[in-house]
């Protein structure tokens, strides 16, 4: 009876602490859809075609390479153009890199041939946030992120252009950004 009793109160813990670890991770939180203009951004980037899973170590590659030429990169991107509901994951297309900071475009001018540019000009946006709390937020923010910004997409009427996941180090989380035609 007794060890049944510490069983019981061992599994209660256990369970509270999951479930508080996964509060901490932000998988109950509520997200907020907002409507903001983004951009312009200067993109270094690298292509990459396979699942979406495999992206950090292309972004990894591009952030690392723009440290050696001495740009000091603090956000991450990843521009996908595949639903993987319905594309294959092996033919996933996405350009995946660094936003270059106004301070660094001079620097990044001397260096700039050895990458691929693309400019984001500014654009309306639906936007949502999800903390970076651990290596887990890239995989519970989009499954949180997504069926929120589609839902807005929907309500408002409005057409989808691109879809961007900026990773703002420095502030700790990621932005989910759908670029809107309205």
């Amino acid at each position: 009876m007794k060890i049944l009793k510490w069983s019981l109160i061992i599994l209660a813990v256990l369970i509270v602490a999951l479930l508080g670890y996964l509060a901490y991770l932000g998988v109950f939180s509520a997200l907020k859809v907002t409507e903001q203009k983004l951009g312009p951004y200067t993109l270094a980037y690298a292509e990459y075609m396979g699942p979406y899973s495999g992206s950090g170590p292309i972004l990894t590659r591009v952030n690392n390479s723009l440290k050696q030429d001495g740009v000091e990169c603090t956000k991450g991107f990843g521009i996908y153009f595949d639903d993987p509901k319905q594309v294959a994951a092996d033919k996933l297309r996405s350009k995946l890199g660094c936003i270059i900071e106004a301070k660094d475009l001079a620097k990044f001018g001397k260096v700039s041939r050895k990458y691929k540019i693309m400019k984001w000009p500014a654009r309306d946006c639906l936007v949502t946030e999800f903390p970076i709390r651990s290596d887990l937020s890239y995989m519970i923010g989009p499954m949180k992120a997504y069926p929120e910004l589609n839902k807005a997409l929907k309500d408002k009427g409005y057409k989808m252009s691109t879809v961007m996941e900026l990773y703002d180090m420095p502030a700790k989380k990621i932005l989910y950004i759908m670029g809107i035609a309205k």
